[in-house]
């Protein structure tokens, strides 16, 4: 199993950071982990990542507005139960 991915994206102007991590998601592996800080709680990237299947969950904001969001691509088993 290969070592969680990490991608810091409060540095890029938007749209970008929704279309990066959407990117990084979709590369997943069933059962690999990924995790992004946000600038600020991703709403609509929450909403597209359940429509695609995965699992999300944000962190609670650090005092920057920053948001840590751990995304998941469930396991094959998983999508199948």
């Amino acid at each position: 199993m290969t070592p969680p991915i990490e991608l810091d994206l409060r540095h890029l102007p938007p749209p970008q950071p929704m279309q990066h991590a959407l990117d990084a998601a979709d590369a997943l592996a069933p059962g690999e982990l990924l995790t992004i800080v946000a600038p600020m709680l991703p709403r609509p990237l929450l909403m597209e990542l359940a429509q695609r299947g995965f699992d999300a969950e944000p962190g609670e904001p650090q005092s920057d507005g920053s948001v840590r969001v751990q995304i998941r691509r469930p396991d094959d088993a998983e999508t199948s139960a």
